[in-house]
């Protein structure tokens, strides 16, 4: 096949979706399909090879972005045309007219990675702004739904509470995943200076489905028990924060890697029910397992569903306040995982990405056979 993969994005950041998508686009390449990525973005950093770059502007900077903003997705869309595409890939955007004449002409599967209903109305309340955003979501978003061949989500959740099988659209639930190669070691664990184990989490935003309150709280209630690495993708400096947290802001991989040596397992995101969500699968945790670190999920993890959970898997209940009132929990399981790293062996069946790619360019292809 002969992919365009659509994307509003800032892939010059080298965040958790950035490298989601990169990883994806080279699996997909792997598996002997041509793709090309065609990414709106705000901001453009280094040419990255089979990448088509539209600058667009921040919606709410003037009266008039919305009306050049247009032009740029037309262009977009104009380029894809031109590339003759088999299938169109696009992770989830607003309704845009562009896009959806586009979608017309070419079969597209849409990837829905949140429950947006729940996410939008939450933030509604926010601000005028927010508020907008969610009642345009309201109006339009069914007339993406209309025009898509299928929808593949990163839970089964989301397609039962998005409504998405009532669409009679074909429909895929597809973890996330991550490559994890047979050559590649995991981390080596080094005992901390102060003797006090630490936990790692890694927070790409300050929205409250990623749970830095419940972090927080949890810190404040565990000085002397435990140590925690705060790695963001956000200037956090401003943050008041606990003693016993330590802050790591925009780190590449390589130096990420480094940090997570001195942690004993890693956190998930803790505010899951802020969007109205039970089950997700987290792209940190994947980067938190693929470096052979046990992980603390507070919230159904959608490959570990109906599997007995591994005992280097401690899942937490989805709720305000969890991760401190499961204290004594998460402390027993540091203790007995201190120094553990896990077999990527026994990783790869649930996260490793090969499969699970595959598994996706399969339902491409249906979709396709079928359009």
């Amino acid at each position: 096949m002969r992919i365009a993969y659509i994307i509003t994005w800032n892939l010059s950041h080298n965040d958790g979706v950035t490298r989601k998508v990169l990883r994806q686009v080279q699996e997909w390449k792997d598996l002997g399909h041509e793709v090309q990525v065609f990414c709106a973005t705000e901001k453009k950093g280094e040419n990255i090879p089979g990448v088509h770059f539209f600058i667009k502007d921040h919606v709410w900077s003037s009266p008039l972005a919305a009306i050049r903003n247009r032009k740029v997705y037309s262009s977009l869309c104009d380029a894809v045309v031109k590339y003759q595409p088999d299938l169109v890939y696009l992770r989830w955007e607003f309704h845009k007219k562009s896009l959806n004449k586009l979608m017309n002409l070419i079969p597209t599967v849409i990837e829905i990675n949140t429950l947006f209903k729940g996410e939008f109305k939450r933030r509604s309340r926010e601000n005028w702004i927010e508020f907008i955003r969610y009642w345009y979501y309201l109006m339009t978003h069914n007339k993406f739904n209309k025009s898509s061949s299928g929808f593949v989500s990163a839970s089964k959740e989301i397609l039962e509470l998005g409504g998405y099988y009532e669409t009679k659209k074909p429909c895929s639930f597809i973890p996330n995943s991550i490559p994890i190669s047979e050559n590649q070691e995991t981390v080596s664990y080094s005992k901390p200076q102060s003797g006090i184990p630490r936990l790692v989490f890694i927070s790409s935003g300050i929205q409250p489905w990623h749970g830095m309150q419940n972090l927080i709280e949890l810190a404040k209630n565990s000085i002397g028990e435990l140590e925690f690495d705060l790695i963001t993708g956000f200037d956090a400096e401003s943050l008041e924060l606990p003693e016993n947290i330590q802050i790591y802001s925009f780190l590449e991989k390589e130096e990420f890697m480094k940090v997570f040596k001195g942690s004993v397992a890693g956190i998930g995101s803790a505010g899951l029910y802020e969007n109205g969500m039970d089950e997700a699968s987290v792209l940190k945790v994947r980067e938190y397992l693929a470096a052979g670190l046990p992980v603390i999920v507070p919230y159904k993890d959608t490959a570990f569903l109906d599997k007995e959970l591994p005992e280097w898997f401690l899942e937490l209940p989805n709720e305000a306040g969890a991760l401190a009132r499961e204290k004594e929990n998460i402390i027993n399981f540091v203790k007995k995982m201190k120094g553990f790293r896990i077999p990527l062996d026994d990783v790869i069946p649930y996260v490793g990405s090969k499969y699970w790619e595959a598994e996706r360019v399969k339902f491409m292809e249906d979709v396709l056979n079928n359009s």
